[in-house]
């Protein structure tokens, strides 16, 4: 998340969008106890979008018996990988953490 707000504050909110998209074990920075929800909220106040994706929910509901709870700010996505191919069709770059 340091590498969102660095962004930011060299582009701008105005001049850059940013979606931030969680699937496999970093969906856990999603999750409603994340230590980090505060900065998650912060930054979705900048207009950084969260996405999860439901294929990992899937799989975390498999080992906890239940879906589990995001942070408000989370959009669920069908699947992770293919929503970050299709922001990349849409122009996106793809910036690894």
């Amino acid at each position: 998340m340091n590498t969102t707000q660095n962004i930011l504050n060299y582009f701008g909110q105005e001049k850059v969008q940013i979606v931030i998209v969680a699937f496999g074990p970093g969906l856990k920075f999603l999750l409603a106890n994340s230590p980090v929800k505060q900065r998650i909220a912060a930054l979705d106040a900048e207009g950084v979008e969260f996405d999860a994706c439901h294929n990992t929910m899937l799989q975390f509901q498999k080992k906890l018996g239940h879906m589990p709870e995001l942070v408000p700010s989370a959009v669920v996505v069908p699947a992770g990988i293919v929503r970050i191919m299709q922001l990349e069709s849409h122009g996106f770059d793809y910036v690894k953490p």
